[in-house]
């Protein structure tokens, strides 16, 4: 057991997505103008560390799961503790939230709402854990995916002039995730079913799966041009309409081959890639 697979359990890229994905929402709310070194450290950490949590609180609730379809992770094969990663995902949730309290404590004026945002958005990533007997459980990733936007427009004081936006580019992230959590969840039915576990291709079917697929998929370049309307930048224009182009092929692919893990795991990938174009096309919509 070494701190690498512990450090891998909490998928270090999307957790440091998050993170910075709250700074620069904080950053785009505030007009460009940085914030302090303590605000700043706190959205970033707020973001890992929720994140980070929530990861590593699924690799313990899923141990069994993951020994059938992913057995090289490190719980399965036993370089990691199941126990120590639970304790691991409590301890960062706390910090997480116990961050923000901070904040109010030293005076700096945004009261106890980011507190609450990242309270509730924490523990919606560790209930998913949980849920996973629920088909709706997908939902709880998506509407995690939401918060760094969310946490930062509140930390930067919940600018009116943005809320529109906020409110589409929320739903755009919120759809292209449950798009992607199909796409990974066809590629575990198999462990899925053994577990119990009631997924969105177990409880609707594939064909009804690869319809959402190709749907949300669809849709994103309409919810891109939405956001832009409401208030984007020709800068954010030209890199959502890019990324949502590329979630696009992708959706096609997972569509095309529904039960083919070698092109569903890379579409999966590709859709992440997709998706990180798309927070680089949100930091730039104030430009």
């Amino acid at each position: 057991m070494g701190l690498r697979d512990y450090v891998a359990m909490t998928r270090p890229v999307n957790s440091l997505m998050s993170g910075l994905g709250a700074l620069m929402a904080v950053l785009v709310y505030r007009g460009y103008t940085p914030p302090d070194v303590l605000m700043a450290a706190v959205a970033t950490s707020t973001g890992y560390l929720s994140t980070a949590a929530s990861m590593l609180m699924n690799d313990y609730v899923d141990a069994a799961v993951d020994a059938v379809n992913k057995p090289w992770k490190p719980i399965p094969s036993g370089r990691a503790s199941r126990e120590a990663a639970r304790s691991l995902g409590l301890a960062l949730a706390v910090a997480s939230i116990a961050l923000n309290a901070l904040l109010v404590l030293a005076g700096r004026g945004v009261g106890w709402p980011p507190a609450l945002v990242a309270a509730v958005y924490t523990l919606a990533g560790l209930a998913y854990s949980y849920l996973r007997a629920h088909w709706w459980s997908h939902l709880l990733v998506s509407l995690s995916t939401t918060g760094p936007v969310v946490y930062g427009y509140v930390l930067a004081g919940s600018p009116q002039g943005k809320l529109a936006f906020t409110a589409a580019f929320a739903v755009l992230v919120f759809l292209v995730t449950t798009g992607r959590e199909v796409v990974k969840a066809l590629q575990d039915v198999e462990g899925d079913r053994r577990a119990g576990y009631r997924t969105i291709p177990i409880v609707f079917g594939v064909e009804a799966s690869r319809r959402l697929v190709l749907a949300v998929g669809a849709s994103a370049p309409l919810l891109a041009l939405a956001a832009y309307a409401l208030s984007g930048s020709a800068a954010f224009l030209a890199l959502i309409v890019l990324a949502a182009a590329a979630y696009l092929h992708q959706a096609v692919k997972a569509y095309s081959r529904p039960t083919d893990k070698r092109v569903l795991e890379d579409a999966r990938v590709k859709m992440l890639a997709s998706m990180v174009l798309g927070l680089v096309a949100f930091w730039a919509s104030g430009l």
